[in-house]
């Protein structure tokens, strides 16, 4: 089984996206201010600023867009992380924000925990699949 989403149409992935983008941001100030008082000319720390700002909002913008895949076979895929089936020790399903959280027997920092969909019929195909 396959499906896609993309996190524009997520809304948790959306705010987990934005909020990865707020960080940036407030580093790239942070970065640019320290080298300013370090002795940077103001100019060029709001030259650095700009392209900092820049990069970062196109960076938003594709992440955002860009379609994810997921696999089930005996396993869930999401590369590069994957959880076997056999992991799974129940999950729970939250309709409003079209997710599926899992929880694992062995947790694991490259197992896949969390689901996102952005339609309701290919989440209900992988609950049933899960229920299995």
């Amino acid at each position: 089984m396959i499906w896609k989403y993309r996190a524009i149409n997520n809304p948790v992935a959306k705010k987990k996206w934005l909020t990865y983008s707020l960080c940036l941001v407030i580093l790239a100030i942070a970065t640019v201010t320290y080298r300013i008082s370090a002795g940077l000319s103001p100019k060029k720390g709001l030259v650095a600023l700009t392209s900092f700002f820049l990069v970062i909002f196109l960076y938003t913008i594709i992440m955002l867009g860009k379609e994810r895949y997921y696999f089930i076979n005996d396993e869930i895929r999401y590369k590069p992380f994957k959880t076997k089936l056999e992991d799974i020790e129940k999950f729970e399903v939250d309709r409003e924000n079209k997710l599926i959280r899992l929880k694992l027997r062995k947790p694991s920092f490259f197992a896949v925990k969390t689901l996102y969909f952005e339609d309701e019929e290919e989440m209900e195909e992988v609950i049933r699949f899960l229920e299995k």
